[in-house]
C-alpha cells in the first residue's frame, strides 16, 4: 500500500513547483513562441514571406531557452541522484537523535526534509528573511505557496537575522543552509550571515551548505542559463575566508554546489604548525 501511495505522486512534482514559483519566466517563454507561431501565419496569409525568416529564428531560440530553463529546473529537483538537501544530509552524517539548526527564508521544505531523518532529534529553524535584503520575486511567490506543516516536536521555529541569531555562542554542532547566501544581494551581508553561523557553531562543528552554480551538466543545455551564477571556487573561496575549513563536497545534479565545512578547533593551528615543524 505504501508503495501505491508513493507511485501515485507526480514523477516530476518539485520541477512543476518549481516552474509555478518561477513562472514568469516561462510564461514569457511561452507568449514569444506563440506569438512567433502568429507572425508566421499572419506573415503567409499577407504575404509578408521576408519576415517568415525572421519569426523561424525567434521561434527557435524562444523553444532553445524555454527547453533549457525547463532543463534546469529539472536537474535542480527531480534528477537522478538527489536533492540538494539530500546530500546535504548525507556530508552532515545526521544521527536520528541530532539537534541541529537550519537557516531558512520562510520556504520551510529543507527544514521538514531534514526533520524526517531524525526521531528524537530536532530541527531548529531560523527565518532570516528581510524584504529589504531578499527582493527575490520567486522567493517572495516561494514564501507565499510554503504552507506551515502541522505541529512536530522535531521542528521549533524561530525568527532572526543575519546580525544576531537567537543562539549562544558555540550552541549547535551542525547549520544547514540550502541556497540561502545567494538571496542576498550585498557580499557584506553574505559575511555577516557566515560571521553568525560560525559563532554559533561549536569547535568542530559543521556547516552544511548548498548553492546553484554554473552547471558542468549538459552545457548545451545548461551553459547559457547558468553562466552569470558563481563557480564552484567562489563559494569555496568565501567559506575559507570566512575562517571554515573545507571537509567535503559534491555536485547535486550538476547545478547545485554542496559542502561540509567546519568551524576549526581552537588546537587545530597549534596542531598543524606542529606538524609543519616535524616534517
Amino acid at each position: 500500500m505504501m508503495g501505491a501511495a508513493m507511485s501515485s505522486k507526480p514523477r516530476f512534482r518539485r520541477t512543476t513547483r518549481y516552474i509555478r514559483t518561477h513562472w514568469p519566466i516561462y510564461l514569457g517563454l511561452y507568449v514569444m513562441l506563440v506569438a512567433g507561431v502568429l507572425l508566421i501565419g499572419l506573415s503567409l496569409a499577407f504575404g509578408w514571406y521576408a519576415y517568415i525568416t525572421f519569426s523561424l529564428a525567434v521561434m527557435l531560440i524562444t523553444a532553445y531557452f524555454l527547453v533549457a530553463f525547463v532543463y534546469v529546473a529539472y536537474r535542480l529537483n527531480d534528477a537522478p541522484g538527489g536533492t540538494a538537501v539530500e546530500s546535504l544530509i548525507d556530508l552532515a552524517q545526521l544521527k536520528p537523535h541530532q539537534r541541529v539548526v537550519c537557516i531558512d527564508l520562510g520556504l520551510k521544505a529543507t527544514a521538514v526534509t531534514i526533520a524526517q531523518h531524525l526521531t528524537t532529534g530536532q530541527v531548529t529553524v531560523i527565518d532570516i528573511y528581510n524584504p529589504q535584503s531578499n527582493i527575490g520575486g520567486a522567493l517572495r511567490r516561494g514564501r507565499d505557496r510554503a504552507q506551515r506543516p502541522p505541529p512536530d516536536p522535531r521542528l521549533n521555529w524561530i525568527d532572526g537575522s543575519i546580525h544576531l541569531l537567537p543562539l549562544p555562542d558555540r550552541s549547535t554542532g551542525a547549520v544547514f543552509m540550502n541556497q540561502i547566501l545567494s538571496e542576498f544581494w550585498i557580499p557584506e551581508e553574505r559575511e555577516q550571515l557566515l560571521a553568525e553561523v560560525r559563532r554559533v557553531l561549536v569547535p568542530e562543528g559543521r556547516l552544511l551548505m548548498a548553492e546553484r552554480v554554473r552547471s558542468r551538466a549538459n552545457p548545451a543545455l545548461t551553459g547559457i542559463i547558468t553562466y552569470p551564477l558563481p563557480t564552484e571556487t567562489a563559494w569555496r573561496d568565501a567559506l575559507i575566508k570566512a575562517g571554515f575549513v573545507l571537509r567535503r563536497q559534491e555536485n547535486a545534479g550538476g547545478v547545485v554546489y554542496c559542502v561540509r565545512v567546519d568551524r576549526p578547533s581552537p588546537t587545530s593551528g597549534k596542531q598543524m604548525r606542529l606538524d609543519l615543524d616535524y616534517y
